[in-house]
């Protein structure tokens, strides 16, 4: 089922985002950047209001995934003209592949459902292994943006 772990895997408990969670979440972004684009590293300490911006203008939509009271991984989505983007989701590398992404992916896409959103869509490199989390869940590569990634969507009934 999605947004269920496998069995002997830590079962996450997910939360709302508190103010004391940026910090976490600020270093997981930038340890994303520094793994998969790391020559994009500088633009994106320079636009760290912007991605603050961001995280705090949605702020409600930012879910965080505790194992034994410790946060290991958090999603965010927005309002993207109409459609609801999945801004991001990372699991700590310790807890990769234990179906915490799977677990974050379906609050995701249950929180947008419920908030009237039909559409939902992400972003993804073409080099990242998350791509088949995203297809586990039912999403569908529709097209890609001008920077060379994937544009996927689901289509939920409201």
């Amino acid at each position: 089922m999605i947004g269920e772990p496998e069995n002997g895997d830590p079962k996450p408990v997910l939360r709302p985002a508190r103010v004391t969670d940026l910090p976490a979440i600020y270093r997981g972004e930038l340890a994303y950047i520094r793994q998969w684009e790391p020559q994009h590293e500088h633009a994106w300490q320079m636009a760290a209001e912007r991605h603050l911006a961001l995280w705090v203008e949605n702020f409600e939509r930012l879910t965080i995934a505790c194992v034994d009271d410790q946060l290991v991984g958090y999603s965010l989505w927005a309002d993207e003209l109409g459609h609801a983007e999945l801004c991001t989701v990372h699991v700590g590398e310790a807890y990769r592949r234990m179906g915490i992404g799977q677990v974050l992916v379906g609050a995701y896409t249950e929180s947008a459902r419920q908030a009237g959103f039909e559409t939902l869509s992400l972003h993804v490199r073409a080099d990242n292994p998350a791509r088949r989390l995203y297809e586990r869940a039912g999403f569908c590569h529709v097209g890609a943006n001008a920077l060379g990634y994937l544009r996927y969507e689901l289509q939920v009934a409201g």
